[in-house]
């Protein structure tokens, strides 16, 4: 697979979790290449939009290639920012070659959440399913003022709202009191699984997933979400 280059802006070794977010600002490619291993992600603002892998012994495309690549340790990137026309072509390649990794995700009912949230700001259709879609996501809640807005997966979502309520307010303190700016994540780990909480705008998101499941990419999801309207 042949992507255009675009104008090449760096390179650097490191997981993929860590050099996504220096694509946050434009559309871009993220060239990798490990051990007998090459690949790319083609990324919008951060956010993947296509994946394609190739380990040696087979190709590999859409979400299952990205996280193999995620599993990298520290593979090289080279790293491709593009112009308009150019990420236009580049995804219309991808799309014809089933690169692209919203083919790949199954939709998940999306509840409603509380009733009458007149003014509370919703989540883009499908943000709350992306996340769901990573592995090891047992359940995903946006929460205001510890009630579930809008929730997928199966937990009892007014509860993990209240509790996640309760430790964003202490992070905040927290964060505040040691004068480290505002938060941007709380991460409880357990041996029984792990909780992500994310402030987003006037709501916060919990992530409830498996002991197993890859931080990076629940990451990469949650900074690729989008408001409605």
């Amino acid at each position: 697979m042949k992507l255009p280059e675009g104008k090449k802006f760096g390179s650097m070794k490191a997981p993929l979790e860590e050099v996504l977010p220096f694509t946050d600002a434009f559309c871009a490619v993220v060239w990798i290449q490990s051990e007998g291993v090459e690949g790319f992600v083609l990324s919008e603002e951060g956010r993947p939009i296509a994946a394609w892998y190739n380990g040696g012994s087979e190709e590999i495309v859409g979400q299952e290639a990205l996280e193999l690549m995620f599993a990298e340790p520290a593979p090289s990137c080279i790293l491709g920012r593009y112009d308009p026309d150019e990420f236009e072509e580049a995804v219309g390649r991808c799309r014809s070659m089933g690169y692209l990794i919203s083919e790949h995700a199954t939709p998940v009912p999306v509840d409603e959440g509380v009733d009458g949230d007149v003014g509370v700001p919703a989540l883009n259709e499908g943000s709350l399913n992306l996340i769901l879609s990573q592995p090891g996501v047992i359940a995903v809640s946006a929460f205001y003022e510890g009630f579930a807005v809008q929730s997928a997966g199966a937990a009892d979502f007014d509860r993990i709202a209240a509790v996640a309520e309760d430790l964003l307010r202490a992070g905040s303190r927290i964060a505040c009191d040691m004068e480290t700016g505002d938060l941007d994540q709380i991460i409880l780990e357990t041996p029984g699984g792990k909780l992500i909480i994310a402030p987003f705008g006037d709501l916060s998101l919990c992530v409830l997933a498996e002991s197993n499941a890859n931080l990076g990419l629940i990451r990469v999801a949650l900074r690729s979400i989008r408001w409605d309207g």
